[in-house]
C-alpha cells in the first residue's frame, strides 16, 4: 500500500506526515558491556566496557582488570560479551538518487552510461516521495554494512526544493550522520565533452543547447536556502555541502562562486574530477591550462575540497592535491564496472593525500554496502610487477573507510576512537559469526571473509540505530514495501 506523499517540513521543523522514523525514547546513557576489542594477527583477545552519554563516549574500561563500568543514571545496558566493538565506516561518496536503478544498465563507459541514466534531453519528473524512498534504501544498505556516516552527492540540477527536502528528511530519519550536496553547473552539455559539438547533428545540438541551466544566482540562492533550512538538522547529524559538477560542466565564474560560498559557510565542496579518459581529454582541450589549474585559480584547492575518483591524475595533479590538503574519494566498484580505470591510490597516499572510500551511486556500484567496497579496495591495488610490501590490503582499506572518510567529511579529529571524549559512532560485530571463527584479525576477516550480516549493532551519535541485525531508527519492512511498489 502506498503510504502517501510527505509534505515539505516547515522551516525549523522536521516532521513529514508519513515518515518511517520510529518514535524512539533514547536513553541518556548506553553501556556497551564486556565487548571484545578488535584484534590484529598475533594479538591476544581483550575486552572493553564503553559508557556513552549524549553523543559522546564518556568512559572506557578493561573489565578483565576489575575496572567495570556501570550506568550512573537512566539508560540501556547492552550485553556485548558475544560482540566485537570497533569504529563504524564512512561512505565518502554516494548518489542516493540512483537507488531505484540497481542492475538496470549494462556495462558501458561512463559517458555512454550517463546518456542512459541521466538523459541529456531530460526525463519526466518523478514523484517527490521517490527521493525520500531512494535515500532510505541507501540508508538500509549503509546501516546493515556498518556505515555510520556518508556523503550524499544528491544530483538535483533543477534546484528542486521539494526533492532536496525529501532527501534531507530521509537522512534525518535514518539516524546516520550525512553531508548532503546541492548541485551546481552551468556549461552547455556539448561543451562538457571534447569534440562533441563538432560531431553533433545541428538539430540535436539546438535541442541540447535549449536546456539551459538555472542562472548562477538561482543556484547560489538555492544552496543558501538549503543551508539555512537543514544545516544542523537531525540533532546536528545533517550538514550541507556544495556539489559542483565536474570542471568540464562549470564556468570559471561558477567555480569562483563555489569557492566563496565554501569559505563563507565553512562547508565542504564535493566534485567529480578526472574520472575517465574522456574527462582527461576535456581537461587538455578546454582553455585555462587543465582542470587543476582552473580549480586552483578559482580558490577551490583547499582542505575543504574533496575530489571524487581522481583516476586520470598525473604526478603534477597529485602534487597539487597534496599541497592543498584536499581529499580524494576512491570508488573501486563503479570505476571497475564502467571501465574508467583504477585510481592511483598508492601514489596519492604516498604523497600524503587522504584517500577515502565510497560506493558511488547504486546504478554503478549497484550497492551502498561498504563491506563490498572494503573488499574491493583491499584486493584491487596489487600490481604483480611491484613488491608485495607496497600492495594495499585490508588495513589500508579500513583506514580509508574510517579516518580518511572522516577527514573528507570534516568530522571531529577524535572521531573513530573508542576512548573518552570521542563521538559515540561505533559498530558491534557478531563474534560468533562463521567469518570470525577462528578469530585471527578482525579487520582482515571483516574485509575479506565476511558479509554485511557480520554487523550486529550500529550506534550513531549515541543513538542505537540497529540492534541484533534489526534497524531501530525506522520501520525497514514498511519502507521496503512502499519502495517495491514505487520501483515497479
Amino acid at each position: 500500500m502506498l503510504i502517501g506523499q510527505s509534505k515539505r517540513p516547515p522551516a525549523g521543523g522536521f516532521n513529514p506526515g508519513n515518515s518511517f522514523q520510529r518514535c524512539i525514547v533514547s536513553s541518556r546513557q548506553i553501556l556497551v558491556a564486556n565487548a571484545y576489542r578488535a584484534v590484529r594477527s598475533g594479538e591476544q583477545p581483550s575486552r572493553i566496557d564503553i559508557l556513552i552519554e549524549g553523543d559522546r563516549i564518556v568512559a572506557t574500561a578493561d573489565p578483565r582488570a576489575g575496572n567495570r563500568l556501570a550506568l550512573t543514571g537512566p539508560g540501556e545496558r547492552i550485553d556485548a560479551s558475544g560482540l566485537v566493538a570497533l569504529s563504524g565506516m564512512v561512505n565518502a561518496h554516494v548518489h542516493s538518487n540512483e537507488a531505484f536503478e540497481r542492475g538496470l544498465y549494462r556495462s558501458l563507459p561512463l559517458e555512454r552510461w550517463l546518456a542512459r541514466s541521466y538523459p541529456p534531453l531530460g526525463v519526466p519528473p518523478v514523484p517527490a516521495r521517490w527521493h525520500y524512498l531512494r535515500a532510505m534504501l541507501v540508508a538500509c544498505d549503509a546501516i546493515h554494512s556498518g556505515t555510520v556516516a556518508l556523503q550524499d552527492d544528491f544530483l538535483n540540477p533543477g534546484c528542486d526544493h521539494d526533492a532536496l527536502d525529501q532527501v534531507a528528511q530521509a537522512w534525518s530519519d535514518s539516524g546516520l550522520r550525512v553531508s548532503l550536496a546541492t548541485t551546481l553547473g552551468d556549461r552547455p552539455y556539448l561543451d562538457g565533452l571534447p569534440f562533441a559539438r563538432e560531431m553533433c547533428e545541428p538539430e540535436l545540438a539546438r535541442a541540447l543547447d535549449e536546456r539551459v541551466a538555472q542562472p548562477l544566482s538561482v543556484q547560489v540562492d538555492f544552496f543558501k536556502a538549503a543551508h539555512r533550512r537543514w544545516q544542523g538538522a537531525g540533532s546536528g547529524r545533517i550538514g550541507l555541502m556544495l556539489g559542483p559538477r565536474g570542471p568540464q560542466r562549470c564556468s570559471d565564474e561558477l567555480l569562483g562562486a563555489v569557492a566563496r560560498l565554501s569559505a563563507e559557510h565553512d562547508c565542504a565542496v564535493h566534485m567529480h574530477v578526472l574520472e575517465t579518459r574522456t574527462q582527461h581529454a576535456a581537461s587538455r582541450a578546454q582553455a585555462g591550462g587543465g582542470f587543476f589549474r582552473r580549480l586552483k585559480r578559482a580558490g577551490l584547492m583547499t582542505p575543504r575540497f574533496t575530489i571524487n575518483h581522481a583516476v586520470w591524475v598525473d604526478d603534477d595533479d597529485i602534487r597539487a592535491i597534496a599541497d592543498a590538503g584536499a581529499c580524494v574519494t576512491h570508488n573501486p566498484l563503479s570505476n571497475q564496472r564502467l571501465g574508467s580505470g583504477t585510481s592511483p591510490v598508492r601514489r596519492l597516499r604516498a604523497a600524503g593525500v587522504a584517500v577515502a572510500l565510497g560506493s558511488d551511486g547504486p546504478a554503478t556500484g549497484d550497492t551502498a554496502c561498504m563491506v563490498a567496497v572494503l573488499r574491493a579496495a583491499s584486493l584491487l591495488h596489487r600490481d604483480p610487477d611491484s613488491p608485495p610490501d607496497t600492495w594495499l590490503g585490508p588495513d589500508d582499506a579500513w583506514q580509508m573507510a574510517t579516518t580518511s572518510g572522516a577527514r573528507s567529511m570534516r568530522l571531529p579529529a577524535a572521531w573513530g576512537a573508542l576512548e573518552a571524549g570521542a563521538p559515540a559512532d561505533l559498530i558491534l560485530l557478531d563474534a560468533g559469526h562463521r567469518s570470525l571463527v577462528p578469530h585471527h584479525d578482525t579487520v582482515a576477516q571483516f574485509a575479506l571473509a565476511a558479509g554485511a550480516d557480520l554487523v550486529d549493532s550500529v550506534i550513531v551519535a549515541g543513538q542505537i540505530v540497529m540492534r541484533a541485525g534489526g534497524i531501530k531508527a525506522f520501520d525497514e519492512a514498511r519502507l521496503l514495501e512502499e519502495a517495491r511498489e514505487a520501483g515497479a
